[in-house]
């Protein structure tokens, strides 16, 4: 599984009140400028302080609901992500 499993480092992490007073195209903007594909929502319970996952943007599914194509690529950064692209 640790093969093909995206670290947590390897993910942004944007929070829920940030995204609460962005627009879509900040969105997009903040996933191109980290090369990345996805990003997760997070929030802070106020009494334990843990964190917790509220949602994921996924870049392809922000452009399949715009009717627009995907503009952002990822570079490959280990072996395991090349191959996993060979085999799909």
């Amino acid at each position: 599984v640790k093969d093909v499993m995206t670290r947590q480092e390897d993910i942004e992490v944007l929070m829920l009140k940030q995204v609460m007073q962005v627009k879509v195209v900040d969105v997009i903007e903040t996933l191109k400028a980290h090369n990345r594909n996805h990003a997760l929502v997070v929030d802070t319970d106020a009494l334990t302080e843990r964190q917790m996952v509220r949602g994921i943007f996924s870049a392809s599914q922000i452009a399949r609901q715009l009717g627009v194509a995907t503009q952002i690529h990822s570079v490959a950064k280990t072996f395991a992500q090349i191959e996993a692209v060979l085999a799909a």
